[in-house]
């Protein structure tokens, strides 16, 4: 009801005010020192009868940073007309940063029906925003980020006074503050340095703008916002990291897996752990490798029982590298290279023909080679020497080849056995052959073999007596008997 009544009076105040400035325009939001603008005004004539109003002109108050017209002529105004009015103006050199007011007053005068005059004054306030904006720039001590990095972020300040300063990354970038969701800082006059820590870890490598939302407040206290770029550079952190194996490893076995690390950069590095991620290669007692604080130049060994799969030869084991520098967990992945051995293994059977082996005598000796691996062996080639053997062939290696898993083969050496006495002598059997995993591996066995004297001992001669008698007894029954 009050509502109403207010909105009744106010139209019957526009019906009969005479005068009305309708609307009133400030060519900026706010000027510099020294800077020039226009304020412009509408006039208009509400009155609802035909009198016209006559002598409109217009006085103005301003205060002294404001340089104003103090007066302007406007005229005759016919009933519903209006008039654009346009004041230029210059602010002070010296003007403070505030509001200032400027005041207009409008006359006119209209013909009253009774034969006399009215008249009409109206009075509008313009308010001046005079201003030296914060200009907000920033910079970096460093072109170049990686993962998650510390940066030192210069915001410097080529204007007025800026204040409650908030920058942020917006979610849409593959960059972001790391720990914050926003930078704060105060005040700005001049410039201000503070340390930030940026996530870069998913951005590509290369160029980037990392765009900044910027808001601050002037030294009026209005808020004012706008959006920035900064151009830098991505480039994924390399941590200078090495990792050496020192200890050999067999496939399908359990092993103990030792290796060393070292820190070869120029910070320390805290807490350093390896975590292997491939099922191949399966930790026994431990759930990762802990080398501990390395400093620069520092490095530390570490030994776990380990069981693995994994072919023999060179394996390339992804693994997840975990360290804090600068009280910051950081992690990398990383392939660490494992040379895996293999369980090649191989046995050896002697045998001689004829038997025994006697002083003096040639044999042939057998050497039977079998495969106890997991897997072929390649290049197989026997020795045999002892001192008691003299070799017989051109060569004394035998080659076999090939020999896959539960394989075997037999090589023959044709010797002389040039002992001079009986008894049991050592034989050295050398088995040279080259793995899966591409090495090449020696094995030597060392067998005794027994040797026999070689002059036949005398037999009883009774056997030969029976023997010619024996004989005798055949010819005469076949030659005399069959003759008598």
């Amino acid at each position: 009801m009050i509502r109403n009544m207010l909105a009744i009076l106010l139209l019957i105040g526009f019906c009969f005010a005479g005068l009305t400035v309708s609307s009133y325009n400030v060519s900026q939001e706010s000027f510099k020192p020294g800077s020039n603008g226009i304020i412009t005004l509408t006039v208009a004539s509400s009155s609802t009868t035909d009198d016209l109003i006559s002598g409109v002109n217009m006085q103005t108050i301003a205060p002294p940073e404001i340089v104003i017209a103090s007066k302007q002529t406007i005229g005759d105004l016919e009933p519903g007309a209006s008039t654009i009015i346009s004041l230029p103006f210059q602010v002070a050199s010296d003007a403070q940063s505030e509001i200032y007011v400027v005041k207009f007053e409008i006359s006119g005068i209209a013909d009253d029906p009774m034969g006399g005059y009215d008249m009409f004054t109206r009075r509008v306030s313009v308010p001046v925003t005079v201003l030296q904006p914060p200009i907000l720039g920033f910079a970096t001590d460093k072109q170049t980020i990686s993962n998650v990095d510390e940066l030192n972020l210069t915001v410097s300040n080529n204007g007025g006074p800026a204040t409650n300063i908030r920058i942020s990354i917006p979610e849409t970038s593959s960059i972001s503050l790391y720990g914050k969701d926003e930078i704060y800082i105060a005040m700005i006059e001049d410039a201000v340095t503070t340390s930030v820590m940026v996530d870069a870890r998913d951005a590509t490598d290369g160029s980037i703008n990392i765009p900044f939302d910027v808001e601050y407040e002037d030294e009026l206290g209005i808020v004012h916002s706008y959006s920035t770029k900064l151009r830098m550079t991505v480039r994924s952190e390399q941590l200078d990291l090495g990792i050496t194996q020192k200890s050999e490893i067999y496939t399908r076995s359990e092993s103990t897996l030792t290796l060393e690390v070292s820190n070869n950069g120029a910070e320390t590095l805290e807490d350093v752990r390896l975590n292997f991620q491939n099922s191949s290669l399966k930790l026994k007692e431990e759930d990762e490798y802990k080398f501990g604080d390395l400093e620069p130049g520092e490095s530390a060994s570490v030994s776990l029982l380990v069981f693995t799969d994994l072919t023999p030869g060179l394996n390339l084991i992804e693994a997840e590298l975990e360290w804090i520098e600068k009280d910051l967990l950081k992690s990398e992945s990383r392939n660490v290279p494992i040379t895996v051995t293999s369980d090649a293994d191989v046995a050896v059977y002697l045998e001689a023909k004829p038997i025994p082996l006697t002083r003096g005598a040639e044999h042939t000796i057998s050497v039977l080679v079998s495969n106890l691996g997991s897997y072929g062996i390649e290049n197989v080639d026997v020795s045999l020497s002892s001192s008691v053997l003299q070799p017989l062939d051109i060569s004394e290696k035998q080659y076999i080849g090939g020999l896959q898993r539960d394989d075997f083969s037999t090589v023959q050496f044709l010797v002389k056995v040039n002992a001079t006495e009986v008894g049991s002598y050592p034989t050295y059997i050398t088995i040279n052959y080259r793995d899966q995993s591409g090495e090449w591996k020696q094995k030597q066995l060392i067998q005794s073999i027994s040797v026999y004297d070689g002059v036949v001992e005398e037999q009883s001669p009774l056997p030969l007596m029976v023997g010619i008698l024996l004989l005798v007894v055949i010819i005469w029954y076949f030659k005399f008997r069959k003759k008598k």
